[in-house]
């Protein structure tokens, strides 16, 4: 495995909607090199997940919600791609709005090798 962590160009796929849930990138560039994404293998959700009780213990509503929907501008959606040639990278999405832009981030996070392919993919090792 090879930690990368670098932000990335994407291109999506036309049609979607979500501007915050988008799917896999058809490709990305990095260093200079366009990556065609041949096969989307797992995707995970990571959303920020305040820790606020109430009397009884349980998380307002709000809170419950954010953890499945998330809350504008928090999270990351994971996807692991294979690309054309046969390599293996996972790559996400930070929600988190840059600048004035509403919109948030694509980064490579990390190239597995062949063998890893199932590393990871509950995100438990984020």
């Amino acid at each position: 495995m090879q930690f990368i962590g670098q932000e990335i160009d994407v291109i999506l796929p036309s049609g979607f909607s979500l501007e915050k849930k988008p799917p896999a990138p058809e490709s990305f560039q990095w260093h200079g090199e366009r990556y065609t994404v041949t096969e989307m293998l797992a995707a995970w959700h990571r959303y920020g997940k305040p820790e606020i009780r109430t009397q009884g213990g349980r998380p307002p509503y709000f809170v419950r919600s954010a953890r499945s929907q998330g809350s504008w501008g928090q999270g990351r959606a994971y996807y692991r791609v294979r690309t054309e040639g046969g390599r293996l990278f996972d790559l996400y999405y930070d929600r988190a709005p840059k600048g004035q832009r509403r919109a948030g981030s694509w980064f490579l996070w990390r190239e597995l090798a062949l063998e890893e392919e199932s590393v990871g993919l509950d995100g438990s090792d984020q």
